[in-house]
C-alpha cells in the first residue's frame, strides 16, 4: 500500500504549505478501559514499535486530570495504567484515539470532554463516539440525512412493539438489537409476534435499550473504514457456507475479503460517515437484490482485523490487498500532517435552513445561515469535483453537474490560505423563490453542508436574530404571518 504521500495530489487541499511532523516527533494515545482494546491497540502498538513512535494506552477508568495538569498546550495525564504511572501529552503532536470503551462512563466522558475543550484533535470526539455507539440514534442521524438504511424503530415498551413491527414494514422477520453492543452481540432474528414479545420482555429484564429493523436477506456486508471523509479501505465480511447464523460479524464466525466499491457505494458510505461527523469511522452496509447500497451502522471505533482492499483516497481507486498494518500506518500518516489534526469545535453560530438546488429538487441541501461568514461566495460541500480549464464538473447526491468557473474562492485561517474552490452560479430556491447564487464548491469535509454567506442572505432578505430559533424574513416576500 502507498505512504500517503505517495498519493496523488488533490488540487483543492493546499497540503503542501502543512506541517507534517515526522514519526519519532509524533505521540500516540490510544483511550481505554482497563481489559485493553483488543486487536485495534495491538496492531497500532505493532506499527508505533516498527516506525518507532512515542505510544501509551491510557485505561480511563484510571486515568485523571486537574487543573493544575492543564498548561499551555501541555497537559498531564495521572495514573494512565492504575500503578500511578503519569504522562504528558502535546496538543502539537498528539493523535488520540478514543475506542468504544473510553465512553462508558459519565467520569470517562468528562475526562474525554475535557482533552477536547483543551484544543487535542480526538479521533473520535464525544459527539461523534456517543451517536456511533447509540444505534438508534445512528439510525436517525442516518435517516435525517437521506442516507439509505433498513427500517428502523425504537421499542420502549411493550404497548409500543405492535406499532414498531408495523413502522417497519409489519412483515417477519424482523431483526431486534440493543442500542449498543458490538461484534454482532445483541442482534437477533425474529419470526412471530409471540417471539418479538417474548424476547422484547426478558431483555427489559435486564434493562436493556431496544429497536427493532426490517429483514434483508445478506450472505455477507461490507465494513469501509473511513479517515478525512476519504475511503481509505473495504472488506467483505462473509457468511461460512455452513454457518447457520444470519450475522456477518467475524465473531461470529465470518471470514473476510478484499471488496472493491461501486460509485454508488461509495458515494453513499461517505456521506454517511460526513453525516456522524467522524474524522475516522468504519461504515458498515450491505447491497441488496437490485444492487441498492443501505447503510447498517457507522462505528466510531472500528476493529480493523480484516483482509482489506485499499483505497487512494484522492483518486477512489481500488489498489489491491492490504494489510491491517498497513491500514494502520496509512491513518498516522493521514494525522501527521498539521491540516488534518486540527481539533473540531461544534459550537459554531448560525441556523439551518432548507434550501433547494435546480436539478437536485428531491434532495434538499441543509444549509448553515453563517452571519459571520464574510467569503465572496456561499460554500457547498460536493462530493465530487473535476475543474477542466474554465469548466467544472461535480456531483452531489447521485446528481451530476456541470458549469463556467466564474474565479476561484481562496479561504483563510489565520493568514494562511487552507482551501481552492471554484465559484460558479447556480439556481436555488429559498422560501419558495428562486435565486442566483454564486456557489463556491468543496471537497473538504466539513461540519456543515453548505454555509450561506452575509451576501446570500441579504439577497433572500432574511436576517438572524440570535435570541430566537427563526428565520426572520421581510413580511411582504412571504406568504403566511407565522415565524418559521
Amino acid at each position: 500500500m502507498k505512504s500517503m504521500s505517495e498519493y496523488t495530489r488533490d488540487p483543492f487541499e493546499l497540503l503542501e504549505d502543512a506541517e507534517v511532523l515526522s514519526y519519532d516527533e509524533l505521540h500516540i494515545v490510544v483511550l481505554g478501559t482497563d481489559d485493553g482494546d483488543g486487536t485495534f491497540a495491538e496492531i497500532v502498538e505493532e506499527v508505533s514499535i516498527k516506525r518507532n513512535i512515542k505510544y501509551d494506552f491510557v485505561d480511563v477508568t484510571k486515568a485523571y486530570l486537574g487543573d493544575s495538569d492543564i498548561d499551555i498546550g501541555t497537559v498531564k495525564l495521572r495514573n494512565v495504567d492504575g500503578k500511578n504511572t503519569d504522562i504528558d501529552i502535546e496538543t502539537r503532536n498528539s493523535i488520540i484515539f478514543v475506542r468504544a470503551g473510553a465512553i462508558g462512563s459519565l467520569t470517562s466522558q468528562a475526562f474525554i470532554s475535557s482533552l477536547q475543550d483543551i484544543g487535542f484533535l480526538l479521533v473520535n470526539d464525544l459527539e461523534s463516539m456517543l451517536v456511533c455507539d447509540n444505534k438508534m440514534s445512528n439510525a436517525l442521524l442516518l435517516g435525517r440525512n437521506n442516507i439509505p438504511i433498513p427500517r428502523t424503530s425504537s421499542v420502549p415498551n411493550e404497548s409500543a412493539i405492535e406499532d414498531a413491527h408495523k413502522r417497519v414494514g409489519g412483515k417477519f422477520p424482523v431483526i431486534i438489537k440493543t442500542l449498543k453492543g458490538t461484534q454482532g452481540v445483541g442482534v437477533m432474528k425474529i419470526d412471530s409476534m409471540s417471539s418479538l414479545t417474548g424476547v422484547c420482555q426478558s431483555l427489559w429484564k435486564y434493562n436493556a435499550d431496544l429497536l427493532i429493523q426490517e429483514f434483508f436477506e445478506m450472505k455477507s456486508d461490507i465494513r469501509t473504514l473511513v479517515v478525512g471523509g476519504k475511503i481509505l479501505a473495504a472488506a467483505e465480511r462473509i457468511q461460512a457456507p455452513d454457518n447457520k447464523d444470519f450475522r456477518n460479524n467475524v465473531h461470529q464466525g465470518a471470514t473476510t475479503e478484499p471488496y472493491s466499491l461501486s460509485k454508488k457505494e461509495i458515494a453513499v458510505i461517505k456521506a454517511a460517515a460526513r453525516a456522524t461527523g467522524a474524522v475516522y469511522c468504519g461504515v458498515d452496509h450491505f447491497v441488496d437484490k437490485k444492487g441498492n447500497p443501505y447503510i447498517i451502522e457507522v462505528n466510531g471505533s472500528p476493529g480493523i482485523r480484516s483482509h482489506f482492499e485499499g483505497y487512494d483516497p484522492w483518486t477512489e481507486e481500488a489498489q489491491g490487498k492490504v494489510s491491517d498494518k498497513d491500514v494502520i500506518e496509512s491513518i498516522i500518516q493521514f494525522f501527521s500532517k498539521d491540516v488534518n489534526r486540527r481539533p473540531i469545535f461544534r459550537q459554531e453560530a448560525g441556523y439551518l435552513e432548507t434550501i433547494i438546488f435546480t436539478g437536485m429538487e428531491k434532495n434538499p441541501v441543509r444549509a448553515k445561515f453563517d452571519t459571520g461568514n464574510s467569503t465572496k461566495a456561499s460554500m457547498l460541500h460536493v462530493d465530487k469535483l473535476e475543474v477542466k480549464g474554465k469548466k467544472v464538473f461535480w456531483e452531489k447526491n447521485g446528481h451530476k453537474f456541470e458549469g463556467k468557473v466564474l474565479y476561484i474562492s481562496r479561504p483563510t485561517r489565520g493568514q494562511k490560505a487552507f482551501d481552492e474552490r471554484p465559484v460558479i452560479e447556480h439556481e436555488i430556491y429559498f422560501n419558495n423563490k428562486k435565486h442566483i447564487a454564486e456557489i463556491a464548491l468543496s471537497l473538504k469535509d466539513t461540519a456543515s453542508e453548505m454555509l450561506v454567506n452575509r451576501k446570500l442572505m441579504t439577497k433572500f432578505k432574511v436576517a438572524v436574530n440570535p435570541n430566537r430559533r427563526f428565520i426572520l424574513s421581510n413580511k411582504t416576500e412571504r406568504n403566511d404571518k407565522s415565524d418559521h
